[in-house]
């Protein structure tokens, strides 16, 4: 966010720190509000309203599509503010981070196809092009992350830039890094993490409703807790580690299963027990 639309943010709403991808061309970024929300802008079209009917549907629907709630952050509608004399609309959504000490997240785009089936064939390349050889090796890809290594008590950021000069070979690697292997509590995040990715994964392999491209797993723990969890309890983690589907600007009704979203997923999965046995 430039600092003239900072100075101008309404009272009890700041600039998101925790978003790891996402358009960093506009002027207003994601924003945070006190009441534990994040307000992410909707700035273009179609877009925008793709992804605000999709979130009312779900939240709507009592068929397969509403069960798409329980991974999906909380929807609490939209919202107008004026910015710099201008007039933008929010879509408002629950802070999967809120009330962390060290958040950690990582934003992983599933799918080896980025691009609905309306994008001009400019966009299809150009989408193509990105993050090519991980897409390719494994049905998803990492536009960034953020960790609090405890090992070494510093913070990594993984940028957008370089995910995509990411190779096959170092994306082990690269989810070892933010689920602090190096400090020993890789296991205990990866054995919260599977069994949501699981149900998430069966009901892809039932659904016909829907293709989703460019969407995003967004993961989420709070390294504090996690430093902290031999001296406190470890039954109720739900609060400080969570994994939530984002991003569905690119909704696209359908009579299919989605192979490509479901194949992503799937390799996903693979990797993440690959990384357990691993870690045994």
């Amino acid at each position: 966010m430039d600092r003239n639309a900072q100075k101008s943010l309404p009272k009890g709403l700041f600039p998101y720190e925790n978003q790891v991808a996402g358009h960093n061309a506009n002027p207003i970024g994601v924003l945070k509000s006190e009441d534990g929300s994040i307000l992410k802008p909707l700035l273009k079209e179609p877009q925008s309203s793709c992804e605000v009917k999709f979130y009312e549907k779900i939240n709507s629907d009592t068929g397969i599509l509403g069960d798409l709630r329980k991974f999906t952050p909380c929807f609490k509608g939209t919202m107008n503010l004026t910015i710099n004399d201008k007039d933008i609309k929010f879509l408002k959504l629950e802070d999967m981070t809120n009330g962390a000490v060290k958040p950690c997240v990582m934003d992983v785009k599933i799918g080896s196809r980025t691009w609905a089936p309306d994008a001009s064939e400019t966009k299809r390349q150009t989408e193509d092009r990105k993050y090519m050889s991980t897409k390719q090796a494994y049905g998803f890809c990492i536009p960034g992350y953020k960790v609090y290594n405890l090992s070494k008590n510093n913070i990594s950021i993984f940028s957008k830039e370089l995910g995509k000069n990411l190779t096959p070979e170092e994306v082990p690697t690269v989810f070892k890094d933010f689920l602090n292997h190096s400090s020993g509590h890789m296991g205990f995040l990866i054995d919260r993490y599977l069994p949501v990715m699981m149900e998430m994964l069966e009901w892809w392999r039932l659904q016909k409703v829907v293709h989703l491209y460019s969407s995003s797993l967004l993961f989420f723990y709070d390294a504090h807790r996690l430093e902290a969890m031999n001296k406190e309890s470890t039954q109720d983690c739900n609060a400080w580690i969570k994994i939530r589907m984002i991003d569905f600007a690119h909704a696209v009704p359908a009579e299919s299963i989605d192979s490509n979203y479901t194949d992503g997923l799937s390799r996903l999965i693979e990797l993440l027990k690959k990384l357990r046995l691993e870690y045994k």
